[in-house]
C-alpha cells in the first residue's frame, strides 16, 4: 500500500514554483491549486530516466498517451474514449482558448457558472468573446445549476458554455440529470459544451463523477472534454493537456487546431502523463485519503477557531470554499494576507457571487492547515 505525506514547510520553501515565490517568506501560501505532496514515484522515475538519457527534445503525438488515458477512463468511469479524436495542447487554458477560437468569433457570448475558476474569464477575453454569467444556485449548504437561467442564456445567443466539472471552487459534481439537461439545451440552441474535467480524478469515495462525453449521444454531439493529469498528479509545470471528442462533426472542427499544437506540449509532460494514467493510481488514492481527512479536519478547525465561518465539505477537488461574510470585512483575503500573513484566493476573483469567500488549498499537511486557520482567527476573531 502506497503512503504519501505532505512535505514539511522547510522543504516546501525550497520549491521554486510561483506558489512559493509570490509571497514573502513569513506568508503561508495556500491560494494556488498545486499540491504539497512529493510526486508519484512512477512519474519521478520516468522523468529521471529521461533526463539521464538526455531525452529532452521536442514533443509530438505519442500514441501511448491516448491509450493510457483511455485505459484510465475505462477503469474509473466506464468511459470508452475515442482515441482517434484525441488532441494535445500546452495546458488546459490553452486548450480552452484554442477551442473557443474554433467555435466563436469576436464578440460571441460564452456562458460560465460563477463562482468559477478565475482563469475562465481570461480565456474568454483572450478569445475576444463576452462572458455571460449564470451563477450557481446556493440551496442551503449545497450548490446546484440554475437550469432555467442556463436556458435563458443559451436562448439569448450564446455560442459556447464552459462547464467546470467537477466545479472549482465549490467542489460540486454535476449529476447525471444536470448533465443530460445541459446536453439537451446545448443541442436545442446549438451551443458547444466545453467540459473542463481537470479535477475529475479528485473524487471522494461516496461521490460519482460522470464524464460529459459518457452521458449520452446528445452530449457527444454537443461537447468535448479538456483535461490533463496536471491537477491530480501535480504536474502543472510539465505542460501537457488533452482535448477529447467523440463526434465526427466536432472532430472535423478540431482538425483545424494549429498544426503546432502537439509540438507546443512538453515531451516530459507527455511521458509523465502516461506514467500518471498507467501507474499513478495507488499514489493518487493515498493523496485523496489525505485530502479526505483534511476536508473534515478543516471543518473541525473552523468550528473551533472561526465559528462564524460557513464551509461545506466538498465532494471533489482539493479546494475549500469558505464563506467569511459573517465577519463583515470588505476585502477579507487582503486583510488576512496583510494582518495574518496567510495567502488565500480572493473569492471576488471567481465572480461577483464569490464576494466574502476565500479559497484554501487542502492538499497539504494538517500542521499547515492548522497554522492557516489560527492565523485567520488571529485577525478575524481577536
Amino acid at each position: 500500500m502506497v503512503r504519501v505525506s505532505a512535505d514539511s514547510l522547510e522543504v516546501l520553501r525550497k520549491r521554486t514554483s510561483a506558489k512559493w515565490r509570490t509571497f514573502p517568506e513569513d506568508v503561508l501560501p495556500l491560494p494556488v491549486a498545486e499540491m504539497d505532496f512529493p510526486i508519484a514515484k512512477p512519474i519521478r522515475d520516468v522523468l529521471i530516466d529521461m533526463i539521464k538519457r538526455s531525452d529532452t527534445g521536442y514533443s509530438g503525438i505519442a500514441p501511448e498517451l491516448p491509450q493510457a488515458f483511455a485505459n484510465y477512463a475505462k477503469r474509473n468511469w466506464d468511459w470508452t474514449v475515442n482515441k482517434e479524436q484525441f488532441y494535445l495542447a500546452t495546458d488546459v487554458g490553452v486548450a480552452g482558448v484554442e477551442v473557443l477560437r474554433l467555435w466563436t468569433t469576436p464578440g460571441d457570448k460564452v456562458v460560465i457558472n460563477t463562482p468559477v475558476y478565475l482563469n475562465f474569464f481570461t480565456w474568454i477575453k483572450e478569445a475576444k468573446c463576452e462572458a455571460v454569467d449564470v451563477p450557481l444556485a446556493r440551496i442551503g449548504d449545497e450548490w446546484a445549476l440554475d437550469l432555467t437561467a442556463l436556458e435563458d442564456a443559451f436562448a439569448a445567443g450564446a455560442k459556447a458554455y464552459i462547464l467546470c466539472h467537477p466545479h472549482n471552487p465549490v467542489g460540486h459534481i454535476f449529476t447525471l440529470d444536470e448533465l443530460e439537461k445541459i446536453a439537451e439545451l446545448a443541442k436545442k440552441y446549438n451551443v458547444l459544451v466545453i467540459s473542463d474535467e481537470i479535477h475529475a480524478p479528485l473524487i471522494f469515495s461516496k461521490a460519482k463523477f460522470i464524464p460529459y462525453l459518457n452521458v449520452s449521444d446528445t452530449a457527444r454531439e454537443t461537447g468535448l472534454c479538456i483535461t490533463s493529469a496536471s491537477k491530480a498528479w501535480n504536474l502543472a509545470g510539465l505542460k501537457c493537456a488533452q482535448i477529447v471528442a467523440d463526434n465526427s462533426a466536432i472532430n472535423d472542427r478540431l482538425l483545424q487546431l494549429p498544426l503546432a499544437s502537439p509540438w507546443r506540449t512538453s515531451l516530459l509532460g507527455v511521458w509523465a502523463s502516461i506514467a500518471a494514467y498507467n501507474q499513478g493510481e495507488p499514489w493518487l488514492k493515498a493523496v485523496i485519503n489525505n485530502v479526505d481527512d483534511n476536508r473534515h479536519y478543516l471543518a473541525k478547525l473552523l468550528k473551533k477557531h472561526l465559528p462564524k465561518a460557513k464551509y461545506t465539505v466538498p465532494n471533489s477537488t482539493y479546494l475549500a470554499w469558505i464563506d467569511l461574510s459573517a465577519y463583515g470585512q470588505e476585502n477579507v483575503a487582503a486583510l488576512l494576507l496583510d494582518k495574518g500573513r496567510v495567502a488565500l484566493s480572493n473569492g471576488t476573483d471567481f465572480g461577483g457571487v464569490g464576494k466574502d469567500f476565500v479559497r484554501l488549498n487542502l492538499a497539504t499537511s494538517k500542521e499547515i492547515l492548522k497554522d492557516a486557520v489560527l492565523r485567520m482567527a488571529s485577525v478575524l476573531e481577536d
